[in-house]
């Protein structure tokens, strides 16, 4: 059955429909305002007339359980379901006036740290979802949008996602064989594959870990084009096969592109690449990895080691090289190398000045001994002058002497 074009009811249930805020495949999105018991606005999702297939009504229960299953301040929550009269199933789920996530950070111009510390509150949300048993399968940034208002992350949009326990698997839709479920610029390969309801948990790590790799780079690991110019099969054989570049790599052959990527990160182009090598370059390809089991292995794992980052210290997608402990080692605890360095620096130069002076004292020694040398010798040599003139003078009183008897004996 073909579904008609939805028109805005006044109300749904025991809202006040506002705005429509949009349309998709399966359903229209509403704005509406409760009243009682609470004053606020809520986003209310509706099944479009005519789709009410056992598929589509699957996927809009799966989508409502999984959310009611959650509580979690970066996703959206439910509030409310029913019925309308036409027999149409409607939930009311939290309001979340934000932009996709990409558009929140460019336009803020948000540093490479600060788009790292908001990635990690994604992370977050998603461990939770997974802690709840359930796989997202659509993560991409226009399914988590960031309040312009307040900066928080709210992941939306679980109508592909996949449960992990007996309780939601029976509310489950499998995909057809064959059929491509998703958006392919974010999927995983596995996801893509012919067999694209065999995923866990880390499909989603791979979508998030091209999020990040858009997030710090400013393109994504494979572009658009190449994807959907490509058909279902030639997507699957890209995402198997094509392996990404390295973002300092991307962002170096990006040309104009680079440079609005660099200045909305607030950085000067030829830093841009710096930045990324090394440990954002390692955590975004080891996200992203073909073999899952060579991923991170959970949302969780991902953020610790983008918090080794923040924190300076190594992180497990890196080279365990000697040199680069050594490095992380002396960025993570720089106030305290920088002390020791001082203290070193003082032992050394006191030890200088030290040895300085003991060359000194010992110059003096050797200066006094010579000098008392000296003062010896010109005392021995005054001593043996003295002697010799005492002689010369016996000598010449004993010649005048014998000169005087000599006259006397002669007279």
């Amino acid at each position: 059955m073909v579904a008609s074009a939805p028109q805005q009811p006044e109300s749904i249930g025991p809202y006040r429909i506002l705005d429509t805020l949009g349309e998709g495949g399966m359903g229209v999105v509403y704005l509406a305002e409760q009243k009682a018991p609470v004053l606020r606005r809520v986003a209310i999702k509706v099944v479009k007339p005519g789709l009410d297939s056992k598929a589509v009504l699957a996927r809009f229960d799966r989508e409502r359980t999984a959310l009611a299953r959650m509580d979690h301040s970066c996703i959206a929550a439910v509030f409310d379901a029913g019925l309308m009269p036409s027999g149409q199933p409607w939930f009311a789920m939290e309001y979340v006036p934000g932009i996709p996530l990409t558009d929140y950070c460019d336009r803020r111009r948000l540093s490479l740290r600060e788009r790292i510390e908001l990635f990690l509150k994604v992370c977050d949300g998603v461990q939770h979802a997974h802690l709840k048993s359930v796989v997202h399968r659509d993560l991409k940034p226009g399914n988590v949008l960031v309040s312009e208002a307040t900066g928080q992350p709210k992941i939306i949009d679980f109508g592909l996602a996949k449960a992990m326990d007996q309780e939601l698997e029976d509310r489950t839709t499998f995909t057809a064989l064959g059929q491509l479920l998703g958006t392919p610029e974010y999927m995983s390969p596995e996801q893509a594959g012919l067999a694209g309801a065999d995923v866990d948990l880390r499909t989603d790590v791979y979508s998030l870990g091209v999020i990040f790799y858009e997030l710090i780079s400013g393109a994504l690991p494979i572009p658009t084009g190449d994807l959907r110019a490509a058909g279902e099969d030639g997507i699957r054989r890209i995402l198997r096969e094509l392996e990404p570049k390295k973002p300092s790599t991307k962002v170096t052959t990006a040309g104009v592109g680079s440079a609005t990527a660099a200045e909305a990160r607030r950085l000067e182009g030829r830093q841009f690449a710096s930045a990324l090598r090394g440990d954002l370059d390692w955590i975004a390809l080891k996200a992203l990895e073909k073999d899952r089991s060579r991923r991170y292995q959970s949302a969780q794992e991902l953020a610790a080691d983008l918090q080794r980052h923040l924190d300076h210290e190594p992180v497990l997608a890196g080279p365990p090289s000697a040199s680069y402990r050594a490095m992380k080692f002396v960025r993570r605890h720089r106030l305290q190398v920088a002390a020791a360095a001082a203290v070193l620096l003082a032992i050394l130069g006191g030890g200088a000045a030290s040895y300085v002076q003991f060359l000194a004292a010992q110059e003096s020694a050797r200066e006094a001994q010579a000098n008392e040398t000296r003062a010896l010798r010109s005392e021995a040599e005054a001593k043996r002058n003295e002697s010799i003139a005492r002689q010369r003078a016996d000598e010449n009183a004993a010649l005048l002497m014998a000169e005087a008897k000599a006259k006397d004996a002669a007279a």
